[in-house]
């Protein structure tokens, strides 16, 4: 029973992260930054990322406040861990999105993780 439960909130998830990504019409590029190693016949520091481009994905703009005379951002994304390749977030990655006109690298400051037996959803708090 519990994992027919968890498969159900699994695709219940997925299901309203399509629908409202679609009908609000947000969507952002997900970098996962990869693992740094270093290449010793060429002396560098290499990094192979994975990009995940145009993700219709919710978005709520939380907060927008002036900090030293700079405005600071925040807003939650909310994910279906199937976007991004079943991967979970690290606060390494990067959320590219679109905010009034311009395009914004934001920083994940936190993560909140859904899950029972599995993983159905996350919500990422983004500053930018």
């Amino acid at each position: 029973m519990a994992g027919q439960l968890d498969s159900l909130l699994k695709s219940v998830a997925k299901d309203l992260v399509a629908s409202l990504g679609t009908s609000l019409d947000s969507s952002i590029i997900y970098t996962k930054k990869g693992v740094s190693s270093y290449n010793v016949d060429t002396g560098e520091n290499i990094t192979v990322d994975t990009t995940y481009s145009d993700l219709k994905v919710p978005v709520e703009f939380v907060q927008s406040t002036e900090d030293d005379g700079r405005e600071r951002r925040e807003a939650k994304i909310y994910i279906s861990p199937d976007l991004i390749g079943d991967n979970q977030p690290s606060f390494e990655d990067e959320i590219t999105l679109t905010y009034s006109g311009s395009t914004r690298v934001g920083q994940i400051v936190n993560i909140d993780t859904r899950q029972g037996g599995q993983t159905y959803l996350f919500t990422l708090l983004v500053r930018f």
